[in-house]
């Protein structure tokens, strides 16, 4: 395990990088009021990844109000008994500039795969590469980079991923709840992949291939959203409904953080 540290140079550097990729249009939202298809005639309809035949919809309190949810609840020990959601992307978003928001909760801590959860994969479940919330509690892209805010459980959350080029070099930036949690030079959430012939988004499940990690919770999600290009800062809601910008506030620390395979 290595960790090596990474410093921003200026709040303005990370707004004239986010300017510079294509701006966000968003192409699919889910509510999961008791269905997974997507708001909007364009939007494709989402699967439920369900090896228990346990997933299903439930009311929930989500920053304070009471509406449907979809629970996800599968076996942590197999990775082949893994729960979650898959949502096939192509043509919906170019592959290199895209973004994803979630508001979601994990109902556990990872009882196996030394703690470590995955939230989305790009791989196909080919791959160990992925992003995560770490064993400390934070959001990770292994194998890359971990952020330094905690990510509470039980309790929902506002996850962003963006995923973009900017002068010429892939680019990833997560942020939690508003707070920008990390940047990184990586090519690994791309969806044009060659593990991923079929451009699937996949939520929540652990890779299927290579050393067995097991690294998945049970959880619930209150909505998704599928942007193609790059969501900035103004656009990320912060819990009580503001945006990040009214705060003032960045967050820009992270670790990178290997882990042990």
């Amino acid at each position: 395990m290595f960790r090596r540290n990474l410093l921003g140079s200026s709040i303005a550097a990370i707004i004239l990088a986010s300017g510079s990729a294509n701006a966000a249009v968003l192409v699919a939202t889910y509510t999961f009021n008791d269905t997974l298809a997507g708001d909007g005639v364009s939007a494709p309809t989402l699967v439920s990844i369900d090896p228990l035949g346990l997933n299903g919809f439930e009311t929930a309190i989500v920053n304070g109000q009471s509406q449907r949810v979809f629970r996800w609840n599968g076996d942590g020990s197999d990775s082949t008994l893994n729960a979650g959601l898959q949502l096939d992307a192509t043509g919906l978003v170019a592959y290199n500039n895209y973004s994803v928001e979630l508001t979601f909760e994990f109902l556990e801590s990872a009882a196996f795969g030394g703690g470590w959860r995955r939230i989305m994969d790009t791989q196909n479940r080919q791959s160990d590469n992925g992003f995560y919330v770490a064993p400390e509690n934070t959001l990770n892209v292994y194998p890359e980079i971990t952020g330094s805010s905690i990510f509470t459980t039980p309790g929902f959350h506002n996850v962003v991923l963006t995923n973009f080029v900017v002068n010429g070099v892939q680019e990833v930036k997560a942020y939690l709840n508003g707070n920008l949690e990390m940047v990184s030079n990586t090519d690994q959430l791309n969806l044009d992949n060659a593990n991923n012939p079929g451009h699937l988004l996949q939520f929540f499940v652990d890779n299927l291939v290579g050393p067995a990690q097991n690294e998945f919770a049970d959880g619930r999600i209150a909505s998704l959203r599928i942007y193609d290009g790059v969501i900035v800062p103004s656009q990320i809601p912060l819990p009580g409904g503001f945006l990040l910008f009214s705060t003032g506030l960045l967050s820009f620390f992270g670790f990178a953080r290997r882990k042990n395979l």
